[in-house]
């Protein structure tokens, strides 16, 4: 399984397209998400594969297109994105994010190993979410997740997830 770490953060979740689900001090998001060329210039610039010094997954295209479900964890008191699970056909992937250190370790998943990234992804923040955010450096976050809440949480975020997967684009969240 591939690892990289860039000092550069990712395209940042699409507010319009990402259904949040408040969990204390954190908030899930949902989202259907789809990344083409076009996008990462239009948030990057010309130089956008510099910046990732010319590195990507395995897997990953030279031209990027990719869409699938990604689910977001963010601080709820800042708005930083900490976690983020690419749950993509193709690459599947996720993200440990400082937002303050422009820290972004992007791990390849292995689906063979692990199975649908989908399902480890909502498994590991029922079962390791503190350890997942103390990896990202979000000690103190770690330190306030209240588990009922999360609990209750994480059905809700199960069933958007459900719903957003299927319908297998961007969905309008108003």
């Amino acid at each position: 399984m591939g690892r990289l770490e860039f000092i550069t953060l990712p395209v940042p979740a699409f507010a319009e397209h990402t259904v949040q689900v408040p969990a204390g001090v954190i908030t899930f998001g949902i989202e259907y998400r789809h990344l083409d060329e076009a996008t990462i210039l239009a948030f990057y610039g010309p130089d956008s594969r510099a910046k990732f010094g010319n590195q990507r997954p395995a897997g990953m295209h030279a031209v990027v297109e990719e869409d699938g479900l990604s689910l977001h964890v963010f601080d709820t008191a800042t708005g930083d994105e900490l976690l983020r699970f690419d749950c993509f056909a193709e690459a599947a992937h996720w993200h440990l994010l400082s937002p303050p250190e422009s820290r972004n370790v992007v791990i390849e998943h292995d689906a063979g190993a692990d199975g649908p990234l989908v399902e480890w992804a909502l498994a590991a923040m029922r079962t390791d979410l503190r350890s997942l955010l103390r990896e990202a450096g979000a000690d103190a976050v770690a330190d306030g997740i209240d588990d009922a809440v999360v609990a209750g949480a994480l059905d809700t975020v199960t069933q958007a997830a459900r719903y957003v997967a299927a319908a297998g684009r961007p969905v309008r969240v108003d």
